[in-house]
């Protein structure tokens, strides 16, 4: 055979060869994903879902959540903490999200709008423990012939903490109140109870219950605590994103 043809065939067989093979690149880099570590308090779980959809629309980017009690926050356990109340010295920075409102809240048959702080704060430390007692009631001529059954978050519930400081000034709760930790739970105990009184939330009042007008010397009293982000410096990147995403929602 001649030496040329065979050269020939053996350089079509190696084209065809080459045509065959898939072209091998180098893998492109995938970036990598960030997740923050965040804490927040069990009255804040329904801030959840709006933290949730900021997230989802920051890429590559993730939250790992921990619901924990307030005096268990921690920021050398998180890159984020969501909790009620003031700034503390010992919060190294800040960023206020929203604000909750804290509110009385009463069972569908107590027949009153409005409650004084004076009579608020007799009803939980137990000195007034029955409706036709109550001075508002007496003075409108209404009969209510029900005993006053309190309602209250746990001790170290961080609502709990709050009602006290700013309602009942820092005096403890003795009227021994039913317990309650959920939301759910307070639905319950109002419904089964129509003639209760408890507090909580303006954006978790149950259905079915009502909220009371407080005075303080006959003037409107309201208590609108911060939902605070707390960082270990201001925040940058995609934390920052999110945190502002968050703000944009309430």
């Amino acid at each position: 055979m001649n030496h040329k043809y065979l050269f020939t065939v053996f350089f079509l067989a190696l084209l065809l060869i080459s045509s065959c093979q898939t072209d091998v690149s180098e893998p492109e880099e995938v970036p990598p994903i960030q997740v923050i570590n965040l804490q927040v308090t069990p009255a804040l779980t329904h801030w959840l879902p709006d933290l949730a959809a900021c997230a989802e629309n920051i890429m590559d980017f993730g939250v790992f959540t921990q619901v924990i009690p307030r005096n268990q926050l921690s920021l050398d356990e998180a890159d984020l903490l969501l909790r009620l109340g003031e700034k503390k010295p010992f919060d190294p920075y800040i960023a206020v999200m929203g604000y909750e409102e804290l509110v009385v809240i009463v069972g569908a048959d107590v027949p009153i709008q409005s409650l004084s702080l004076e009579s608020l704060q007799a009803i939980y430390t137990g000195s007034l423990d029955h409706w036709s007692a109550l001075p508002e009631l007496i003075e409108a001529s209404i009969i209510y012939d029900q005993p006053i059954l309190t309602l209250s978050y746990p001790a170290g519930h961080e609502v709990r903490s709050l009602f006290r400081m700013v309602f009942l000034d820092n005096n403890a709760i003795t009227s021994i109140p039913q317990p309650f930790s959920s939301i759910d739970y307070l639905e319950t105990l109002l419904k089964n109870n129509p003639h209760a009184i408890g507090y909580g939330l303006k954006s978790q009042v149950p259905l079915g219950s009502k909220t009371l007008t407080l005075y303080d010397q006959n003037e409107p009293f309201s208590a609108q605590p911060h939902v605070l982000a707390i960082t270990h410096q201001e925040p940058q990147g995609k934390l920052r994103q999110v945190l502002l995403c968050l703000q944009a929602l309430q």
